[in-house]
């Protein structure tokens, strides 16, 4: 899973005054600060907005939808896995041979 930017701490410390480079040097990409201050001016959100929610959810507001995908392959169903996986002389290959 990819690291998520720390949206809290760089709306925190941008209403503290902090520039962006300023920011960066905490641990973050310039770019990263950048992405984030953008979508905080686009989305209107200012520290005072975010202040009391927490990380994931400051990360949700400015950035919805991004993480998020559906797999391109089709999920068996983990419960016959498992329930034929119980039975003697059964193994995962036989299963999977079977259900590829």
């Amino acid at each position: 899973m990819v690291r998520k930017i720390k949206a809290k701490l760089v709306l925190r410390l941008r209403a503290e005054g902090f520039t962006g480079r300023q920011i960066a040097a905490q641990g973050m990409s310039r770019t990263s600060v950048a992405a984030v201050l953008d979508a905080a001016g686009r989305e209107g959100v200012g520290w005072e907005d975010v202040a009391e929610l927490e990380e994931a959810d400051v990360y949700a507001r400015l950035f919805p939808g991004r993480g998020e995908h559906e797999s391109v392959h089709a999920q068996p169903d983990w419960d016959r896995v498992h329930r034929e996986l119980a039975r003697v002389g059964v193994t995962l290959k036989l299963l999977h041979g079977e259900y590829v």
